[in-house]
């Protein structure tokens, strides 16, 4: 791949002659006259290698050389000089640059310094992490959160009803039976309904918790169980058809049911109550044209009619 290389110098002459000289070793070559110029075109370009003149107007090199350490530590800075003096090359290196080049120079010299630069910081790259490649192309589907929630109300209101209609029940105890003391019998029944509804509401937040599938590229494995715990693992090469099912509380509260099917297995495998399902057929879609043509995935989707209260 070439490597692009801006020349910031203000001498036409000079300027030109090194344009023409990198272009003839393969190098991409942009040109800036002056300090303002050159950081305008580091921040759009990007260039891999910059040769800098500390002598420019408007900006000044070294403020020029501060400013591309300073938002860019990766782009390489070879500064040149009008002046030989050993303390021009101390603060050059002193402000970042990398490497200090007297004028005149030798062409060879300055094309040696620029491939070995290059060479060096191609090797410091670090190289690309192979642990991040599976998160990439993993993700977990929970039930819907609004689902959860439309539970655990439901489960307060049966749990609501059953108490008054305990009172109820135990007023009619009292006064027709003329029960000496009620509130034992009122105390226990209460008691129950407390331990029940407490028992529902765990359940429900630990099984969401717990049970979930995750799908990647390779396989599809779903968590089922609180404390016994249990995972079925179905390999899947392709995804054939994907198909979104809604009832009527999954249309206005956007869950729904995905059903995935796979040629190479008996049964379709499903996805039970997830929020966003359209949105996540189309993550699925994603991860499995890993291996094929994701326009040969088919995503369908229908409308349930049973009674909604089969998804509660």
């Amino acid at each position: 791949m070439r490597k692009t290389i801006l020349i910031v110098e203000d001498d036409k002459s000079l300027r030109d002659f090194l344009e023409k000289t990198l272009a003839n070793h393969n190098f991409n070559v942009m040109v800036a006259e002056d300090g303002a110029e050159a950081v305008e075109m580091v921040e759009k370009k990007l260039p891999d290698l910059v040769i800098l003149d500390l002598g420019l107007p408007k900006v000044s090199g070294e403020t020029v050389c501060i400013e591309i350490k300073k938002n860019h530590p990766e782009v390489i800075v070879i500064v040149l000089t009008a002046k030989s003096k050993s303390t021009d090359a101390v603060r050059s290196l002193q402000i970042g640059a990398d490497d200090y080049m007297s004028k005149p120079f030798e062409i060879e010299e300055l094309l040696a310094r620029i491939g070995a630069r290059l060479r060096t910081n191609e090797e410091e790259k670090p190289a690309p992490s192979k642990t991040t490649l599976p998160e990439l192309n993993t993700i977990t589907f929970r039930e819907s959160v609004v689902l959860i929630g439309i539970r655990l109300i439901m489960t307060e209101l049966i749990f609501g009803f059953l108490f008054f209609l305990s009172v109820a029940l135990i007023s009619f105890l009292d006064q027709y039976l003329n029960f000496e003391n009620p509130f034992p019998l009122s105390l226990i029944l209460l008691v129950i309904l407390l331990i029940v509804n407490m028992k529902i509401i765990f359940s429900i937040i630990l099984k969401w918790h717990f049970e979930y599938v995750e799908i990647t590229r390779n396989a599809i494995i779903k968590h089922k169980g609180i404390f016994y715990k249990k995972e079925e693992t179905f390999a899947c090469n392709f995804i054939e058809t994907i198909t979104l099912s809604q009832d009527f509380f999954g249309m206005i509260f956007n869950y729904g049911t995905l059903e995935l099917f796979d040629p190479a297995l008996k049964d379709p495998i499903y996805i039970f109550n997830i929020a966003s399902p359209k949105k996540y057929s189309e993550v699925i879609k994603k991860i499995f044209s890993k291996k094929k043509d994701s326009s040969a995935i088919f995503i369908s989707q229908k409308i349930k009619s049973n009674d909604v209260s089969s998804s509660l």
